[in-house]
């Protein structure tokens, strides 16, 4: 009778292969068996696989896409983190590291991020003035268009530059801007990065170190709840002015309303709306809200401008 023989499985030769050739800087081989293995059953453990001899290959941004598809594991995983950090810092992504670091709660750990994405950022600075006068030209640009960013430029316009190139280019267009939309998405992209200082928008100062983001601003919390609250009987009514209100309140970024004056544009977009729906609302109820019927009205202008450039 002939002797059995035991082969491996796949998964564990492509392992075994893949470890192997990264161990002889076979990266392009590693990429290979890991890639296959990973095709055969994506879990985590084998994309960290992956994802390092991507990185070793220098395809930074394909790697990133791939952990993005395992990003709570990433973060939750104290090796993972650290290599979806590297990975940042190598794609030149130093905004987002700023961003990611805000998730730390070890101030050793910390420390040692912050300390390394310094030297980074530094070093880029030092090598970057073509990029730098490139993203300028581009705000100036897209400031005469009177349109916001899209989502590709944007992600493009965040990258390769330093937090604190970004600050200055920031204070410097945001003192004259005319672009309504553009102010509010520095501002909230400020605050997301961490900044701390006080800045001029349009010759008001706001201090970006106690400043909330949009979403969480008090005054649009309470306002939504309001709403939230007297449409409980009408879910469509409901649908159709938080929408509107969450995209006057991004507008008006950094600038809010009072957190006290949220009742009051509650009731104003109720009576709107409750008008629409053909209930007997009187001009004179509305008379009550007028400054803030004033500034509804200049930020529907703003929206509409933008839809007929759309289609246009």
């Amino acid at each position: 009778m002939a002797d059995i023989i035991h082969f491996p499985d796949g998964n564990k030769r492509l392992l075994k292969s893949g470890n192997q050739n990264m161990n002889n800087q076979d990266f392009l081989a590693a990429k290979k068996d890991f890639k296959t293995l990973y095709q055969l059953s994506p879990t985590f453990s084998y994309a960290k696989k992956l994802i390092l001899a991507m990185q070793n290959l220098g395809d930074y941004s394909g790697a990133l896409q791939l952990a993005d598809d395992h990003f709570t594991a990433f973060m939750n995983d104290s090796e993972g983190f650290t290599i979806y950090f590297h990975l940042l810092l190598l794609d030149a992504q130093f905004l987002t590291a700023h961003k990611l670091l805000s998730y730390i709660k070890t101030a050793k750990k910390l420390g040692k991020l912050e300390e390394e994405l310094q030297q980074v950022e530094k070093t880029h600075s030092l090598l970057s003035a073509d990029l730098k006068t490139a993203k300028k030209r581009q705000l100036e640009e897209l400031d005469k268009t009177k349109q916001p960013f899209n989502p590709r430029d944007w992600q493009s316009f965040i990258k390769d530059i330093s937090l604190k190139d970004f600050i200055i280019l920031c204070q410097e267009y945001l003192i004259h801007a005319k672009n309504p939309f553009i102010p509010p998405k520095l501002v909230e992209e400020l605050v997301k990065d961490g900044a701390k200082e006080t800045i001029n928008v349009h010759g008001k100062k706001v201090n970006l170190a106690g400043l909330p983001l949009p979403e969480d601003a008090e005054v649009l919390v309470k306002t939504i709840t309001a709403i939230e609250e007297k449409t409980q009987d009408n879910p469509q009514l409901q649908m159709l002015i938080l929408p509107e209100i969450k995209a006057h309140f991004a507008l008006m970024y950094p600038f809010l309303p009072d957190a006290s004056k949220a009742e009051d544009w509650a009731q104003s977009y109720l009576l709107e709306y409750r008008a629409m729906f053909g209930e007997d609302i009187s001009a004179k109820q509305l008379d009550n809200y007028q400054q803030i019927q004033d500034k509804k009205r200049k930020i529907r202008q703003i929206y509409e401008s933008l839809s007929k450039a759309d289609r246009n």
